[in-house]
């Protein structure tokens, strides 16, 4: 029997030590991604977090133009939003991007699962804008981000101009979350997977998944680098988006009961490719609800249309920032092939 308990040592030790150069590797990695992140932008404390934002104005600035706070969705942050409509929406001007609550560089007071109702979100953004001094701003949001627009178009119609909702989900769904996002909030394992296995294994997925999140589009190259995608490999930010992701669609389930009372000017665009947010399901059901909304729907676009459809996104926001919505769906593209 002595033989059995010093087998059981042994293959405890090996173990031990597997995992410990498991997270000695990742740990590596996790440095390497650090030092290769775009510099850090501004940061403001509000009460349940620090968020990190980018601004950008145009150059012969006033209080009568207009100010566009852009919302990134999942697995992304406040360099993606940026990087895609900032450069095109900074001339007509003042451009906040802001890492949500928890994600990015943005960190949170209070526990990720606090944080994880878009209106949570909403209501935080929110306080930002007022204490940098900014009166009824365009909120657009990308896809999480556009579920955020919606909320906040819920939670603060009054002192917003209007809010451009692009590729969103609004609507709750059957499916269950990923694995990977299940496996990283176990209590304990979750926790001991992001810091010895997740970095290793996104970095070989990242170029991957951006691909097929824009089919049948492309993003440009080098996207990945600029915007610094692999810092959603950190461990923090990984297990806070995989909780939100994960409880995403039961808080729609709440905000859809009060989508009829929103009187908030909306557009929303999306395309009938994208294999990531279902647009009939999400946009179109929105548009029955709210005959008042414009839809804009692209054939032959997938889910990053905030990087390839710029331009149908800065006329909606100059329009939007006069309140001008078109009511009804708008078609445009042609039906693409596989």
């Amino acid at each position: 029997m002595i033989w059995l308990g010093q087998m059981l040592i042994i293959s405890t030790l090996s173990l031990l030590l597997i995992f410990a150069l498991l997270w000695a590797h990742d740990s590596y990695l996790r440095r390497k991604i650090k030092a290769r992140l775009p510099a850090a932008g501004q940061f403001i404390e509000t009460p349940r977090a620090t968020l990190h934002y980018l601004k950008s104005e145009a150059e012969t600035g006033s209080d009568a133009q207009p100010v566009f706070v852009l919302i990134h969705g999942s697995s992304a942050s406040c360099y993606d939003v940026m990087s895609s409509m900032g450069a095109a929406l900074q001339p007509f001007g003042t451009v906040l991007a802001f890492d949500r609550p928890g994600l990015g560089l943005s960190r949170l007071k209070v526990s990720a699962e606090a944080m994880a109702h878009p209106g949570e979100q909403a209501d935080e953004l929110h306080l930002a804008v007022r204490q940098l001094g900014y009166k009824n701003p365009i909120i657009i949001g990308h896809s999480w981000g556009g579920s955020v627009a919606m909320a906040y178009a819920q939670r603060h119609s009054d002192d917003i101009t209007g809010a451009l909702i692009l590729a969103a989900p609004l609507y709750p769904w059957d499916s269950k979350p990923t694995w990977y996002n299940r496996a990283v909030t176990v209590p304990l394992i979750g926790r001991l997977l992001a810091h010895s296995v997740v970095t290793k294994y996104g970095l070989g997925q990242l170029q991957a998944g951006v691909a097929a999140t824009a089919y049948p589009e492309r993003i440009f190259d080098g996207y990945s680098e600029k915007v610094g995608l692999a810092g959603l490999l950190m461990p923090r930010n990984f297990i806070t988006n995989a909780i939100y992701a994960n409880q995403l669609s039961g808080h729609l389930a709440e905000m859809q009961a009060a989508y009829e009372s929103v009187s908030t000017p909306l557009i929303l665009i999306g395309g009938d490719r994208d294999q990531t947010v279902h647009t009939k399901r999400n946009s179109h059901r929105l548009h029955d609800t709210l005959k008042q909304t414009e839809l804009i729907y692209l054939r032959g676009v997938g889910h990053m249309l905030h990087h390839t459809q710029i331009d149908k996104i800065v006329d909606a926001a100059h329009r939007l920032a006069k309140r001008q919505v078109h009511a009804g769906i708008h078609e445009f593209g042609q039906r693409q092939a596989d």
